[in-house]
């Protein structure tokens, strides 16, 4: 029989306990922030930063405009007046989403990035249009300055910028400027948007691929061209404030189409195999450790891959090892003691016998016996012709012993298993936000390198 007081008891349990269950709630995960560059931001000074019109819709001319690539002659045949044809990028092409504004998750990079509004009509001085702008032209000092809004001044691990160059490569800077303490600066060199020099910081997020130029007549021309990713790392341990694009050699011929601000992460740290040498048969375990930023809340599925692939000659006649992680995923939360481990096995595979060495030898084990029979027929009085069949039985012997040899050690019917040499295990990782993980620090891998020895 429960109580008045008890009774009374129970609502006051029940509310504590809800209490609880909110109070312990995961945080919100973060995921990637793309830089609003338009006209509704005002992030540049009070006004947007795009400052060019550099992506149209194929079949859109923009003729008597400056960009992107100067006015050059021999692009297109304009009109008169107009003496040159600057290009730009093609918005299909490029692979833009047909929403405004427009967005992007180039494969190369894994992350989404948000554009400007794309043009998709006739504009410049030769119509009544102004072509939109979407397209941050580098400055000189002080350059292109970017304040990010109070909201957003947070702690990120990586920023990501796509843009390029034009007229060849030129030489550029990319500040990134914290609420406290000292700026990072990252001289940049920005390729040729048709010519790819792989500086630092620098790959292709998308192309290279023809058609990617577009004439200002609106006919994508055949040039292969690419957009370029250029990625930071961010100091995570201050608040991101602003980010400036300085045009460094006065060219005036480099571009920013999007920036992209990646969240804490977190690091993967492969540790040490042991033992480090294993014959084929035996395993290795190494205890890998997944080290957040400050910040990050999460859970990290990993993989792990091995290299070199094995292939054997003939193919049966190798294995290639394995690895596996336990568990196949961590999770990170707010205020652990120690970072969250899991354990990699590296196996190599066991040798199968060789079936050709145990064929070689029922051969001469059946053949051991008949040198001796044929002799019998020497030391007996048997007739002539009892004496011929033993020379042809023991000539036959003596040529199918010769050839054995040969014969078998051209066929192998065994598995060697995995080879002897040195194998490098990958752990990678990938969270429910799609954050992959962040470059190692100095001093440690994501890789684990084991030895596969001779038994």
């Amino acid at each position: 029989m429960i109580t008045k007081k008890n009774s009374l008891a129970l609502p006051f349990l029940l509310l504590a306990a809800a209490w609880l269950v909110l109070s312990f709630t995961a945080p919100a995960h973060a995921q990637e922030v793309q830089v609003d560059l338009s006209s509704t931001s005002a992030l540049c000074g009070g006004h947007e930063c795009f400052n060019a019109d550099g992506i149209f819709s194929n079949g859109i001319t923009f003729l008597g405009t400056d960009f992107m690539d100067g006015a050059s002659a021999g692009n297109c045949t304009p009109p008169a007046p107009y003496t040159g044809c600057p290009d730009a990028y093609s918005a299909q092409t490029l692979g833009l989403s047909s929403t405004t504004p427009a967005t992007l998750t180039p494969t190369k990079v894994g992350v989404p990035f948000t554009f400007g509004t794309v043009n998709t009509v006739d504009c410049g001085p030769s119509t009544s249009n102004a072509c939109i702008l979407d397209t941050v032209n580098l400055t000189a000092s002080p350059g292109v300055v970017i304040t990010l809004p109070s909201a957003q001044q947070n702690i990120y691990s990586t920023m990501i910028v796509l843009g390029n160059a034009v007229n060849g490569s030129h030489a550029g800077q990319v500040t990134a400027t914290y609420t406290t303490g000292s700026p990072d600066v990252f001289p940049q060199t920005f390729s040729d948007w048709c010519s790819f020099g792989g500086h630092a910081n620098e790959s292709i997020a998308v192309g290279p691929a023809s058609g990617m130029r577009i004439n200002a007549t609106g006919v994508p021309n055949s040039a292969n061209c690419s957009l370029y990713a250029y990625t930071y790392p961010l100091d995570f341990t201050r608040n991101l404030q602003s980010i400036t694009l300085t045009d460094e050699d006065g060219s005036g011929a480099m571009f920013a189409f999007a920036i992209t601000l990646k969240p804490p992460t977190y690091t993967i740290d492969g540790g040490v195999a042991n033992p480090a040498s294993v014959t084929a048969g035996t395993t290795s375990t190494a205890t890998v450790t997944v080290n957040p930023q400050p910040g990050y809340t999460g859970t990290i599925n990993l993989s792990c891959s091995i290299s070199p692939n094995i292939v054997g000659d003939p193919v049966s006649a190798a294995t290639a090892p394995t690895c596996s992680l336990s568990p196949t995923s961590v999770t990170v939360t707010t205020g652990e003691a120690a970072p969250p481990t899991t354990t990699l096995t590296f196996t190599a595979a066991k040798q199968s016998s060789a079936m050709s060495q145990g064929l070689r030898g029922l051969f001469y084990a059946l053949w051991l016996p008949a040198p001796g029979l044929a002799l019998l027929g020497f030391g007996s009085r048997s007739s002539r012709r009892r004496r011929l069949l033993g020379l042809l039985l023991l000539g036959m012997l003596l040529a199918g012993v010769a050839l054995t040899p040969a014969c078998v050690s051209t066929t192998h019917l065994g598995n060697v298993g995995t080879p002897p040499g040195q194998y490098t295990v990958s752990v990678t990782g990938i969270d429910q936000n799609n954050l992959t993980q962040a470059s190692n620090p100095t001093g440690t891998t994501n890789a684990v390198t084991v030895t596969v020895t001779d038994n």
